[in-house]
Formats: structure tokens, sequence, C-alpha cells
């Protein structure tokens, strides 16, 4: 089965999908997922975002990029903040199931996570426009439907622990919660809403 076949179980069937991925080499198919995510982004939503001469709700964090050109600066940031944030998700699962003794690979973690992250991301890129062109411009509930649509990256995150690493249902859905957690404050500090 190859990636794009892969990616697309994702969609329809997660248990089909975390099956293939125990097979393919770990961390590399979810790195690719993740760059794959990554580059999605930056080229189809935050370059059109800049060509458009579009400004963020929300003012930049850092002083060294000025809002008006924070679109076009996150081309070139967002294959490093959502690896960043990709690695900094899967360690605290690791860590967590290392200290209580339980079966962990974090390679095999990385797959799963990049795979979930771009599954949704493709999906939320989908989204986020069709928000835009549908004249949905609050960004307060674009974020909390983010956070909904998230639902499914925990969903195949937590098939995956069962399945692979053979980590209960219940504390794969505290694993999950926390992955996303882990990467929201570096989320917040560099990435913006589109609209």
């Amino acid at each position: 089965m190859n990636f794009a076949q892969m990616w697309l179980l994702g969609y329809f069937h997660p248990n089909r999908l975390v099956d293939a991925l125990k097979s393919k080499p770990a961390p590399h198919y979810g790195f690719y997922a993740q760059l794959l995510r990554a580059m999605l982004d930056a080229l189809l939503l935050y370059l059109p975002l800049a060509l458009l001469g579009r400004q963020p709700p929300t003012p930049s964090f850092l002083s060294f990029i000025s809002s008006d050109q924070y679109y076009l600066a996150l081309v070139g940031l967002t294959p490093f903040v959502l690896s960043a944030e990709w690695l900094l998700g899967a360690a605290p699962i690791h860590l967590i199931l290392r200290l209580g003794q339980r079966p962990s690979d974090i390679d095999q973690i990385l797959n799963l996570s990049g795979m979930a992250a771009l599954v949704v991301g493709a999906f939320l890129l989908v989204w986020d426009w069709a928000w835009f062109f549908l004249g949905g411009l609050n960004q307060y509930f674009l974020r909390i439907s983010h956070l909904l649509i998230d639902i499914w990256a925990i969903v195949i995150t937590v098939i995956g622990l069962k399945r692979i690493l053979g980590v209960p249902v219940w504390l794969g859905i505290v694993l999950s919660i926390l992955l996303i957690a882990a990467a929201m404050p570096f989320a917040i500090m560099f990435m913006r809403a589109p609209f």
C-alpha cells in the first residue's frame, strides 16, 4: 500500500491505516506526512493569504515579523513550526508510557501522530477555505471548529496506540489530548488563524 492510499484510509478506515502503518518505516512515514501537511498549509493557505494582502486577526508576537508580513513569513516558518509541534507532541506520550513501564516506541508514535496530523490537517485546509468563501470570518468559531475536527486525530491516535503499542483506550484518549496540549503553546506563539 502506498503513501497516498494510506492517507485516504485515514478518512474512511482508520483501523486499516494503522495496520498498514505498522509495517512502514518509522518515523519516516510520520515525517513525510508532517512535511506534506506543512507544505500544504504553507503553499495553499498562507501563500494565497499573503498574496491577497491579508493580515492575521491576532497581531504578531514576534518583534522581527510585522503583522502585515506575517502570512508571508508563515510560508517559510510553517514547516519548522509543524515539525517542532510533531516532536513536542510525541515526546510526552513516549515518556509517560516509559515511566508507566508500558511498552513504547517513539518512532511508531511519530509515524502515527504524523499521519493523523496529515489526515486532519488536509481536511482543515479545505475547511478553512470553505469557511472563508462562505463568509464565516469569526476566528473564534473557526478555532472551536478546528478543535472539534481534531477529535478525528484523537480517534486515529487512540486506535493506533491500542493496535501498535497495546495502550488501553482510556489511556490513549488521555495521551492523545496531551499530544494536542503539548504542541498548543508552541502553535500559539507562531501560528495564526487564517481568517
